[in-house]
């Protein structure tokens, strides 16, 4: 990888530089479509100058050592310390990826995605090739989750050493301020413990809103705050726990009469021991959806989902469809809705968090059905015309058809791979 000078918008030889020289010019002067051209230009400027910045950094740290490019970063990129730290070591990741920083240093991949191979690759086994092709394809989040899937197939061991790893940096600090005595707590938790602790907090917000008693003038946050008061400090010894409620995902195969797959609610995959642990200490119901055994087509019969359509909603949409916001704290949409006649049905429902949910009703956001059976917000078509065309069209299945497309479940059909809901 080889960098040459940048003068006046050229490199030095006389090829073009638009990948990191960007033309100063007045933006109000910019249409709508020369402005999203323009932070297309500038995320590949900024992709060549962080490799660019790697690379110096490491050979710098190479050279010197890691102590002295600390220092260095403190004095020429006025970093905080932490960050000097999280900058070298992030340096010395790259050497294991060069396939990734090419890609970088080429602009084909962000910065963020970048930083995320090189840190998988000193975590343990990663195929770089596979990663820098889905890198150059998906934004922070999807790419964030296919990262998570392929370390999981990679491990060797149904991503038991992974998940131990996590477990192993689990963390919890409580602060009170000397200045007025409040308290601030500050902690990181492995997914599943973390997927548990949502799940009761969202459980008990919703309690807390939902109840007469409560005070109305409450935000969200105070709520929580609330929630969380309640689950640390209420007398549970006549209740269940609420880990009791985490919501757990398998394929089931009949051939070989057994489980795989398992994953959390927000698409982590499970090590399948973590799986049969939890099953051992919480009431762990396996469910396949359908009309059968399962109210996920109630009709007009009831205007709020029910707790099967929530489980379902979840186990299908995963998290909020426009913004990708976990799941526990979504609400059910209905896409035709429900003072226009719409059915409480499992294929007129969607996830969405309180924002998008606004966004929706407010700002005219519509529920579009892609090809690839997954639900997604869209804005109105003005004024965003300068955005690219979309492929998709609506979704106009009826009621018999797949509620589960990733799966190959159906209703009204038998599949080798069936959703199990552990709930």
């Amino acid at each position: 990888m080889e960098f040459r000078p940048c003068e006046q918008g050229k490199r030095a030889g006389g090829e073009p530089s638009w990948l990191v020289w960007l033309e100063v010019v007045d933006v109000a002067d910019l249409s709508l479509s020369e402005l999203r051209a323009r932070l297309g230009l500038i995320k590949k400027s900024e992709a060549r100058l962080a490799a660019m910045k790697t690379a110096a950094l490491a050979e710098y740290s190479s050279r010197a050592g890691e102590g002295l490019a600390r220092r260095v970063v403190l004095d020429e990129l006025q970093a905080s310390k932490q960050q000097a730290r999280r900058e070298v070591e992030t340096a010395a990741h790259f050497s294991q990826v060069p396939e990734t920083l090419d890609a970088l240093a080429a602009g084909e991949i962000p910065a963020g995605h970048a930083k995320q191979i090189a840190k998988a690759a000193s975590q343990g086994p990663v195929d770089e090739a596979v990663l820098v092709e889905a890198a150059r394809r998906e934004d922070f989040g999807a790419f964030s989750r296919t990262l998570r899937d392929h370390q999981h197939e990679q491990s060797g061991d149904d991503g038991k050493s992974l998940f131990e790893k996590k477990r192993e940096r689990r963390t919890l600090r409580v602060f009170k301020s000397p200045e007025d005595g409040m308290f601030n707590l500050n902690g990181w938790f492995d997914p599943e413990a973390g997927n548990r602790i949502e799940a009761a907090l969202a459980a008990e917000e919703r309690r807390l809103r939902n109840d007469e008693k409560s005070n109305d003038q409450a935000t969200f946050d105070q709520r929580l705050a609330d929630a969380l008061e309640n689950l640390v400090c209420a007398d549970t010894s006549d209740r269940r726990p609420q880990g009791t409620t985490l919501i757990l995902t398998a394929q089931w195969n009949p051939v070989e009469g057994k489980i795989a797959d398992v994953r959390l609610p927000d698409g982590d995959k499970l090590p399948m021991s973590e799986a049969l642990r939890l099953a051992c200490d919480a009431d762990v119901l396996p469910c396949v959806f359908n009309t059968k055994n399962q109210e996920v087509w109630v009709g007009r019969k009831h205007r709020s989902a029910t707790e099967a359509q929530r489980a379902a909603l979840i186990a299908r949409d995963k998290h909020c469809i426009g913004c990708g916001r976990s799941a526990v704290w979504c609400e059910a949409h209905h896409i035709i809705e429900w003072f226009k006649g719409g059915r409480t049905d499992i294929d007129n429902l969607v996830l969405v968090c309180t924002s998008c949910h606004h966004n929706i009703h407010d700002d005219g956001w519509e529920v579009i059905r892609r090809n690839d059976g997954a639900y997604e917000l869209r804005p109105p078509p003005k004024p965003y015309a300068h955005l690219r065309p979309w492929q998709s069209k609506p979704d106009t299945r009826s009621k018999d058809s797949d509620p589960f497309p990733e799966t190959g479940v159906s209703n009204n059909r038998p599949a080798n791979l069936k959703p199990v809901l552990l709930n």
